[in-house]
């Protein structure tokens, strides 16, 4: 198997399926997808028995946005690439998987991500961003954007890909308990000799509904981490970011 796609899950029933469909449909097919499931009580499990999947299940005390991928790395039998994406975040087409693994092109690629647009249900605040200023700004760059430097949004967990090798040197740091672990991963590497690739094909439907303060918030939220936190555990109803 050389690839793994890790989903993180809690309560996400309205989604899962759709995400899991458009995985079977891919053009690259040497893959696995591996849920770390974190005790959901909607219909996520029963949903994901339709699907063949390698299921892992860790406690709602012992979640964490990076211990929870670390555990599903672990469980991968995938001996290149991970692949992250939220359980809400729906590839935009067939080609996603195949897309990503073509980035490693160069051995000093350790990791790519891509753009997000809404899902139908998103608010109107990250339907202006996602869907109209994003893709905006996106006619001005290439199409595959080199990132020498961190900072917030680089590799995002939402829709990411990364190498197996460079993270069994380095695994997230777990110290980012409530997030941003996936910048510090991506900052690791750089300073290592490094790049990251920004592949505007690499693209998922991803959205919360957030009102207009609930969307400023979040974002400040992100800006704010640039320096780990100690291991924290939250309310699961804060954690579907």
């Amino acid at each position: 198997m050389e690839t793994s796609v890790i989903v993180r899950t809690k309560n996400e029933e309205k989604w899962i399926g759709a995400v899991l469909e458009v995985l079977g449909k891919q053009t690259y097919q040497n893959f696995e997808t591996v849920i770390i499931d974190s005790g959901s009580t909607d219909r996520t499990l029963e949903i994901i028995k339709n699907f063949p999947v390698k299921l892992v299940q860790i406690t709602q005390e012992e979640f964490s946005y990076p211990y929870a991928l670390n555990v599903g790395c672990r469980a991968s039998s995938a001996q290149k690439y991970f692949v992250i994406i939220s359980a809400h975040a729906i590839p935009l087409n067939e080609l996603f998987l195949e897309i990503g693994v073509k980035s490693f092109s160069d051995d000093n690629v350790a990791g790519a991500y891509g753009p997000i647009r809404t899902l139908a249900d998103g608010s109107i605040w990250e339907k202006i961003y996602f869907n109209i200023l994003c893709p905006f700004f996106e006619l001005f760059t290439p199409e595959r954007m080199i990132m020498k430097k961190s900072r917030m949004g680089v590799l995002g967990n939402t829709n990411s890909i990364i190498r197996r090798d460079l993270w069994e040197q380095y695994n997230f740091n777990e110290e980012y308990g409530l997030g941003g672990e996936d910048a510090e991963w991506a900052s690791h590497c750089i300073k290592s000799g490094y790049v990251i690739i920004k592949n505007k094909k690499f693209i998922v439907q991803h959205s919360h509904s957030l009102s207009f303060m609930a969307f400023m918030k979040q974002w400040k939220y992100w800006a704010s981490l640039t320096s780990p936190q100690k291991f924290q555990k939250i309310p699961f109803r804060n954690w579907k970011w």
